[in-house]
């Protein structure tokens, strides 16, 4: 009886060895942002233990960094639903499951799952993502008063703005949305989630950042309610016209720059800029190093050359180049000529 037992004992405790290094190797994969792998590789070990909560974890936190939100649901809800014992899974199960009903737009069952992972209180790091996803979702107690109001694109929420000015306000974005969408052909996962504040300082309070700004990934836009009408919008549009491997701040910000819809005279800016801070621009620096230039000077100059790039080089070509915004890329996608233009630019910004 004893060798049986003892058997047993050694097979549990290779299967349980075995399911742990599996384990380990799927986080460790996941951390390296390696999610086909760790979807390819999860679903026969899930096939084998369908109940298994963290395998369900980890599958479904993949797909939804995936933007898969419908798939990724039932192994989150699996995670939730078997797990008695309240764990770190438990945690990251609702946290994540807050983030796919607010991108299927089931905005109840997102504030409730966000909520019970932050009483929940399981992981610090948990309660706190929670926590930050129900400011940015507006689900906060001090959202409470504000107005919504959904339109064919936007689901727009006022802090504090008449009928009339909301008319407006939203008319006019409906109609900068289509002028802008016009170019980018993007389809978006969800209706753009739009909060205009009427207070910064509200803003800061609340949020811990300075208005406006857009998290594209979740179609969300914050903004101070007399900011441009096309930036943040673009941000978000913008992200859902390819799929985007290489972001960079210069050429980013240059798109929604060159869409804002507004009369800045942009060419006027930088020279100004130029002048008074007795500096040559250099673009490939500002395109490699973007963070270190200000928002002052940037913006401009990012705008202008978008302008320049669409002008130069058409619409498709600026699309095929969009997906990987590095120089190198641009040199591959538009040829010798980008080098030329860049010249010509700088002789027209630096002279």
């Amino acid at each position: 009886m004893r060798k049986i037992f003892t058997s047993v004992f050694i097979l549990t405790s290779l299967i349980s060895f075995g399911q742990n290094a599996a384990l380990d190797d799927l986080w460790k994969l996941y951390n390296s942002q390696n999610l086909k792998s760790v979807i390819e590789k999860a679903k026969p070990l899930i096939e084998k233990d369908p109940n298994n909560i963290e395998l369900n974890l980890i599958m479904g936190r993949s797909l939804t960094n995936q933007a898969d939100f419908k798939n990724a649901l039932p192994y989150l809800e699996l995670a939730v639903k078997k797990d008695n014992t309240n764990s770190w899974q438990k945690a990251w199960a609702l946290s994540y499951l807050g983030t796919c009903y607010f991108m299927l737009q089931d905005y109840n069952n997102s504030e409730s799952s966000l909520n019970e992972c932050i009483n929940l209180n399981a992981t610090k790091n948990a309660t706190n993502n929670a926590y930050g996803q129900t400011l940015l979702f507006g689900f906060n107690e001090f959202y409470k008063t504000w107005k919504i109001v959904e339109t064919d694109n936007f689901r727009f929420h006022f802090q504090n703005m008449n009928a009339i000015e909301i008319e407006k306000y939203t008319s006019d974005r409906e109609v900068a949305y289509k002028e802008i969408n016009s170019f980018f052909k993007s389809t978006l996962p969800k209706k753009i989630d739009f909060y205009i504040w009427e207070s910064r300082e509200d803003a800061m309070k609340v949020l811990k950042a300075n208005l406006g700004f857009a998290k594209p990934n979740f179609c969300i836009v914050h903004t101070h309610y007399q900011q441009t009408i096309g930036h943040e919008m673009t941000h978000v549009i913008s992200n859902y016209t390819t799929e985007i491997t290489n972001k960079t701040r210069f050429i980013s910000e240059g798109t929604a720059v060159c869409f804002d819809l507004t009369n800045h005279d942009k060419f006027k800016l930088v020279k100004d800029w130029t002048a008074a801070n007795n500096k040559q621009i250099e673009i490939k620096d500002c395109w490699a190093n973007g963070e270190k230039y200000g928002e002052d000077i940037l913006y401009p100059l990012s705008g202008l050359f978008v302008k320049e790039l669409i002008a130069n080089f058409g619409k498709e070509k600026f699309l095929e180049f969009f997906k990987n915004q590095t120089y190198e890329n641009a040199k591959l996608v538009f040829g010798n000529k980008l080098d030329t233009m860049i010249e010509e630019f700088e002789k027209k910004i630096n002279t």
